[in-house]
């Protein structure tokens, strides 16, 4: 298994701020990424320093930033729908 893998989904578990800066310091437009346990596969749009920008096979994007203070990375994600069940 490469250090890119983690295997599946089941099998994953939390890394390292550090080892996702070095795995995302290595993408370029038109890789493919997997995050958190989603089995969605994103397609890597535009990359800056602290962050990268994804689509989803639908075409909405997804922001995965770094914290500058903590180092830690964050999705995020446009709401494009929502739906809420009334609790009356």
């Amino acid at each position: 298994m490469s250090r890119d893998e983690t295997g599946t989904a089941k099998e994953r578990s939390g890394l390292p701020p550090k080892t996702i800066t070095d795995r995302l310091e290595d993408v370029d437009v038109g890789d493919r990424l997997v995050v958190n346990n989603r089995e969605t596969a994103y397609e890597v749009v535009d990359t800056d320093t602290y962050s990268v920008t994804v689509a989803d096979p639908d075409g909405n994007h997804i922001t995965l930033s770094q914290n500058l203070q903590t180092g830690g990375w964050v999705v995020h994600e446009e709401i494009w729908w929502v739906s809420s069940d009334s609790l009356e």
